[in-house]
């Protein structure tokens, strides 16, 4: 599902920031052929009108001028003195360039009586390529002199098609760029999800797992308790009320979970004095740890510790699962250390306890759901939810939680604030 989606989202978004900059570069285009177009006007009209100024001031004129001008402006040029050709047989003008002298004469549609002064008429011709054309008629004692300009606007367009063709490719270009971008931004995208529906998987197929043992157990004490005698129908009970504790703390356990997903978890902050907090909850499990013959230990700092704004029912909840995970893997006559220290402005809480301990590559993984070392397996209280819930109270209360090891073997789990 993921990977259609993948490539869904890259199509998508490639096609879209796609279309976006081909438009964008057509419109860059249309404004640059406008601006290219109406300057190649500007600097022909200049050259038309350059020529027409030496003719007004020449009685004579020259075949070298005209070359050279023609040259120089890459221009075509006829003139006529009356109606007769001037230099007809030495400027070699195809019968195709007299064609359009000759319809351009007709399209400007100039009259020569009584014409005092010049009048010069710009316009386009549409033939092959495409022209700039003028038509001048400069007055004279005698004859006036009509004068024809063409301008080609081939080498015009065919420089307009390689620009063209140069952002077009630039534009492919880019575009693969985006799709290449779009299939990794896709997938760091998806990841997150992907990742968190396989959690949810995950989550379920353990929480069924779980749940399934306590519940196989209450309905084959209900069915054992129908023909069973009085005085083992206790015991059958006690085996139902005890799974049923069990099924209920687990499923606590899970709609904690479920209430930091989705941000709903209650989280009420008051001002606390950590080092009075873990006093207490130090004295409320000193009894347990003696029924279990373990040495259980506080150490406090020597100078006030200032107050903290912590949820005291979470701070409670954190302490109670490190000090629970202590007390089941510590061995008889062994020792758990709650130390808490204040370095400048950091507060650290540590459970330290001399038990097996966490190997290196699963100290990582047991803040995971459902996760659980192999010497956990049999531990029936345990369903390896307890350590993904205090990170993610000791998250809300914008702290760490890390473990190391002990030296001499062990774990030290730590809080940083």
């Amino acid at each position: 599902m993921f990977k259609k989606l993948h490539v869904q989202l890259t199509v998508f978004c490639t096609l879209v920031t796609g279309a976006i900059l081909l438009a964008m570069t057509c419109i860059c285009l249309w404004i640059l052929h406008a601006d290219t177009a109406r300057q190649d006007l500007i600097s022909f009209e200049k050259n038309v009108a350059s020529t027409i100024s030496y003719l007004e001031s020449q009685t004579v004129i020259s075949l070298p001028w005209l070359l050279r001008s023609e040259q120089n402006y890459h221009l075509k040029i006829f003139i006529l003195e009356g109606e007769t050709p001037l230099f007809f047989n030495s400027l070699d003008h195809s019968k195709e360039t007299l064609r359009l002298f000759e319809k351009a004469r007709k399209k400007a549609d100039l009259k020569e009586k009584n014409r005092k002064v010049t009048e010069t008429v710009t316009f386009s011709l549409d033939d092959g390529p495409g022209y700039h054309a003028a038509v001048s008629i400069i007055p004279r004692e005698a004859d006036a002199l009509h004068v024809v300009t063409l301008y080609s606007l081939k080498d015009v367009k065919a420089a307009r098609v390689r620009q063209d063709l140069l952002f077009f490719t630039a534009a492919a270009a880019a575009i693969a760029l985006l799709a290449v971008f779009s299939w990794s931004f896709t997938r760091r995208t998806l990841l997150p999800i992907q990742e968190s529906r396989q959690r949810q998987t995950d989550f379920v197929a353990s929480a069924s797992h779980e749940l399934r043992a306590p519940l196989t157990v209450i309905l084959a004490s209900v069915t054992a308790m129908e023909g069973a005698p009085e005085d083992k129908r206790q015991q059958f009970a006690a085996n139902i009320r005890d799974e049923g504790q069990r099924m209920e703390r687990l499923i606590s356990d899970m709609l904690s979970l479920a209430n930091a997903d989705n941000g709903s978890w209650s989280f009420c902050p008051v001002e606390i004095y950590p080092d009075t907090f873990l006093l207490e909850v130090y004295e409320r499990y000193l009894p347990r740890a003696r029924e279990k013959k373990i040495r259980l230990d506080i150490s406090l700092p020597e100078d006030a510790v200032p107050p903290r704004r912590w949820d005291a029912d979470r701070m409670a909840q954190v302490l109670g699962i490190l000090l629970d995970n202590a007390l089941s893997y510590t061995p008889a006559k062994g020792r758990i250390q709650l130390t808490l220290s204040q370095k400048r402005d950091k507060l650290q809480i540590q459970v330290t306890d001399n038990g097996p301990g966490i190997p290196d590559d699963q100290k990582e993984a047991i803040f995971r759901r459902f996760y659980r070392i192999d010497a956990a397996h049999h531990a029936r209280e345990h369903f390896g939810l307890g350590l993904c819930i205090a990170k993610e109270i000791i998250r809300l209360h914008r702290g760490q939680i890390r473990v190391e090891d002990t030296p001499g073997g062990g774990a030290c789990f730590t809080i940083t604030f």
